[in-house]
């Protein structure tokens, strides 16, 4: 019985700070502003598909939002993430968790209000993004298919993943500026490990490059930091299962979503436990 009153007072008291939060956000430009450049940016890639359609003669498409609406999950996610980030270090800076504290509010329902209010951002968000998408397609009659939903649930569920690095992030940096240069780092080795590859290929392509040519080995060394990021980055459990929702095999589906999740949960534990042992 005192187990689920714990519970339910842990709730009640992570649904305050999210409410909070959501209302300061909503009150705020950021998130307007955004979501505005995700479908500003989610429209040219569509615009520059049918021009490749055009130029090339081609009649078909295969899933021309998907593209889009994962450049679209990935700023947002990166954007909620980093506001989470900043609210929190400014709230330690200013005292406020330390008041927070005193009250009904520890560590783990701080953080769950934290994480719930930015999931619900995304989500809204997302049904601005999925308008759009059924707007654009009736407009261009681009087909729009029912695993755009699928598209969008891996995206809520990165977004978490991603807002619970931010919180970890924010709750271990301490300061503003310290956080924002970690944050900052670590989604620059991100994309440089993610992106790095390809192009390390092509140039290899390109050069003729043999066994002793270095270009190969640097390829090698960030093959195996992708294989390292595959476990560590939600983005890139992200892509996976959105090829496996491609081609539809479900069991793949699972298995990156499972993977989402358990990121989710090992970076919000470690946030838990970096605020708990830094204080309020």
């Amino acid at each position: 019985m005192n187990l689920g009153l714990e519970v339910a007072d842990r709730l009640y008291a992570a649904g305050q700070v999210g409410r909070r939060s959501i209302i300061s956000s909503l009150h705020s430009s950021g998130i307007y502003i955004i979501t505005s450049l995700a479908l500003l940016a989610a429209s040219t890639l569509v615009l520059n598909n049918l021009a490749f359609l055009d130029e090339n003669g081609l009649l078909v498409l295969t899933r021309p939002f998907f593209l889009p609406l994962f450049f679209c999950a990935v700023l947002l996610s990166l954007y909620l993430a980093l506001h989470a980030t900043l609210q929190l270090v400014r709230e330690q800076e200013k005292g406020t968790l330390k008041v927070l504290f005193f009250g009904p509010v520890d560590g783990v329902s701080y953080l769950l209000g934290r994480l719930w209010s930015q999931s619900l951002l995304f989500a809204m968000a997302a049904g601005l993004v999925l308008l759009w998408a059924l707007g654009l397609g009736w407009l261009t009659n681009l087909l729009v298919q029912m695993d755009l939903l699928g598209v969008l649930g891996l995206g809520l569920l990165t977004n978490g993943a991603v807002v619970a690095i931010g919180l970890l992030i924010g709750a271990w940096g301490r300061t503003a500026r310290t956080a924002l240069v970690v944050f900052s780092l670590v989604i620059l080795l991100a994309l440089l490990v993610q992106f790095g590859d390809q192009t390390i290929l092509q140039m290899a392509a390109s050069a003729g490059a043999n066994r002793q040519d270095p270009l190969l080995f640097l390829r090698g060394a960030l093959e195996m930091l992708n294989s390292l990021l595959l476990w560590l980055s939600p983005f890139a459990q992200m892509s996976r299962g959105m090829d496996a929702l491609l081609v539809g095999d479900t069991g793949r589906l699972f298995l990156h979503i499972g993977g989402i999740v358990g990121q989710m949960i090992v970076y919000f534990t470690g946030a838990v436990w970096a605020l708990k042992r830094g204080g309020p």
